[in-house]
């Protein structure tokens, strides 16, 4: 056999024993279905972590609902994560917080069509949620809490309507509180005509703005008369109020404008989380945006004077976009490790451990999900104001 063939077919025989064994022990295959399969997981669970932060590659990716669940029920177990936090306002927490404890199925239907949790797979969610909610202790219940700012405002007006509760508002109220019932009211024919609200705002922004507004100024001079009324749902009403101002005030059809100011406010929310909620476990669903270098979570991790410094575990969660591996980082893992990534239908990837082609200055872990497309819609939704 001449020389060049026999060089060519040895390096071509070290190269596929090479390929065939490039394995790493750091990315290994998971289970995000509703199964008792929680092999891989272990490797999330490190000391001392009181935040999971799991960073939305993009929003609404089809199975991420189903490997939230599946993630919350290990964490609950082994790092004693009792919170939920959610990218929405208070009102949407409200709501699931009123479901999860009365199984009431029409909160379902009103949680599709005022908050951002409008798919069929949010629903699925949630059911299974309260399901696994039921079998526990009661220490160790699931509750949902905000860490954003109230920007679907017919949420915040529904559940403000669900505080007043049809009782007769006092005169003195009837210029705010009055004003919030009458919207309601009028529209609510209409709105509960359609399974979901799919486009901002539905109300007339506008006149929102001015009835908040004017709600505030009520707030500090007939204070005594709202505590009077709402009782102990007071502070409830309020925070909605002040958090629809700061939801206004970012406008959330300009994604760009304030995003500091917003984050910022997040970062805060999940202070008072914490000091709210101490020695329980956190976990977020969250946009990447607001994992990334600079941004609250990343404060949060990092910051000498946040009470999560160095408790934050940042996971970053990723699909298929088109069919294809679309993250850089991804592409160069599915590469590397050609066997372990593309054939599993989920794969959890350690990047704290010694593997350097797996190393990030980004996410201590990803989880990529072999499979493509949205949640799906419901099928009678309004998507333009007329």
């Amino acid at each position: 056999m001449p020389r060049v063939v026999i060089s060519v077919y040895f390096f071509l025989s070290i190269k596929c024993l090479a390929l065939g064994q490039l394995q790493s022990s750091n990315v290994v295959p998971i289970s995000i279905n509703d199964d008792d399969d929680f092999s891989g997981y272990e490797a999330i669970v490190t000391k001392d972590v009181g935040l999971f932060a799991l960073g939305e590659h993009w929003h609404n990716i089809k199975s991420v609902p189903r490997a939230t669940l599946k993630l919350l029920k290990y964490l609950n177990k082994h790092a004693n994560v009792t919170v939920l936090a959610i990218e929405q306002g208070k009102s949407a927490a409200w709501m699931i917080n009123s479901y999860l404890e009365t199984g009431d199925e029409t909160m379902l239907e009103h949680i599709t069509r005022n908050t951002m949790f409008w798919a069929q797979e949010h629903r699925t969610f949630f059911k299974d949620l309260r399901s696994f909610n039921e079998d526990l202790e009661a220490e160790k219940k699931v509750t949902v809490q905000s860490i954003d700012i109230e920007y679907k405002m017919e949420s915040a007006v529904f559940v403000i309507n669900q505080l007043i509760g049809g009782r007769p508002i006092p005169e003195e109220l009837s210029f705010t509180v009055k004003e919030f019932q009458r919207i309601y009211e009028e529209t609510k024919e209409e709105r509960e005509s359609y399974e979901g609200i799919a486009f901002m705002y539905y109300y007339d922004r506008d006149f929102i703005q001015e009835l908040v507004s004017r709600t505030i100024g009520e707030l500090e001079e007939k204070s005594q008369s709202y505590i009077e009324f709402f009782d102990r749902n007071f502070t409830d009403f309020a925070t909605m109020i002040l958090e629809m101002d700061d939801g206004l005030t970012f406008d959330y059809t300009n994604p760009n404008q304030n995003y500091k100011f917003r984050d910022q406010l997040i970062y805060t929310n999940f202070l008072a989380l914490v000091e709210e909620f101490p020695g329980e476990g956190i976990l977020c669903p969250i946009g990447m945006r607001h994992v990334e270098k600079g941004s609250s979570v990343y404060h949060l991790k990092t910051r000498t004077t946040s009470p999560l410094k160095d408790k934050v575990s940042i996971i970053r969660i990723s699909a298929l976009y088109n069919k294809a591996i679309n993250a850089g980082d991804l592409k160069k893992i599915n590469y590397n490790y050609p066997k372990q990534l593309k054939k599993n239908a989920a794969t959890l990837i350690n990047h704290t451990g010694e593997d350097k082609l797996l190393s990030s200055k980004k996410y201590d872990y990803t989880i990529f999900i072999n499979e493509n497309g949205s949640v799906s819609p419901f099928a009678n939704v309004l998507t333009e104001r007329y």
